[in-house]
């Protein structure tokens, strides 16, 4: 299951090059708390490609889900541009963000966000119902929540699953719709270590299974020596973006 060491570095998009998946351009987004004006992101210049695993790796308080919300349209930015699955989402109306939230981006929110009074079957099912994809959610439902270790959990409620088992739940539900963007926030923070690299792995296989462009947020840097890229941010201000040196290591070399 576990990919090669390697197979080669992968540098930013250039902009003379193809179109990115994802493209910042000056972006930045400023909060007034009171009289204070807090910058969460500043001047953010940042492309992802088809295909590429992104860990964007900092401590709290860096613009991480920042960064995470105003890629998926959950938030605006004060000044910049974003052009995400060739959308302009600064300039798109409500209508058309809507469609593209359902069509072109998936989440993994720290916070699980299931819906209670539904099984965790139904709650894979819900999101790729909304996504429009499929024409049998169930059984896609089913398969992803096999693929994450759940199979015998399928018609347990949220309240009956431990945090872990809800965190897999929410990243079944993301997978399963097939969206060619898939954003995570801390994805691995309330599973043990097997499980969070073998949710990794899923992850990262989506990659190369479909060409889903996959942005991890994390303050782990263990989890970043698998990415194709590292974008590190301090302060709201991206301090490093670069290739893993000598490509991305294996998951069966991770440890924390």
């Amino acid at each position: 299951m576990n990919p090669p060491r390697g197979g080669g570095q992968r540098s930013p998009p250039s902009r003379n090059g193809p179109a990115a998946l994802i493209d910042l351009a000056g972006v930045a987004r400023r909060y007034r708390l009171g009289e204070v004006t807090v910058t969460a992101l500043a001047d953010i210049d940042l492309r992802i490609g088809e295909g590429e695993f992104v860990v964007v790796l900092g401590p709290s308080g860096s613009g991480k889900t920042t960064l995470l919300n105003l890629v998926g349209a959950l938030d605006t930015p004060t000044s910049g541009r974003i052009v995400v699955a060739g959308t302009d989402i600064t300039r798109a109306s409500r209508r058309e963000l809507a469609a593209f939230r359902r069509r072109s981006v998936s989440f993994i929110f720290q916070t699980f966000n299931l819906f209670p009074g539904l099984s965790a079957l139904e709650n894979v099912a819900f999101g790729v119902d909304v996504s429009g994809r499929e024409r049998d959610g169930d059984l896609v439902a089913r398969r992803m929540l096999e693929d994450v270790g759940l199979g015998d959990r399928v018609h347990h409620y949220p309240h009956e699953l431990s945090g872990g088992e809800q965190q897999r739940v929410a990243i079944a539900r993301a997978l399963a719709t097939r969206n060619p963007i898939l954003l995570a926030d801390e994805p691995t923070g309330e599973l043990d270590f097997r499980t969070g690299v073998q949710i990794l792995q899923l992850l990262h296989d989506q990659t190369h299974v479909s060409g889903t462009a996959v942005v991890v947020v994390t303050h782990n840097r263990e989890i970043a020596r698998v990415a194709d890229r590292v974008v590190e941010l301090s302060s709201g201000h991206v301090v490093s973006d670069a290739a893993n040196p000598g490509g991305p290591a294996g998951f069966a070399e991770l440890t924390w």
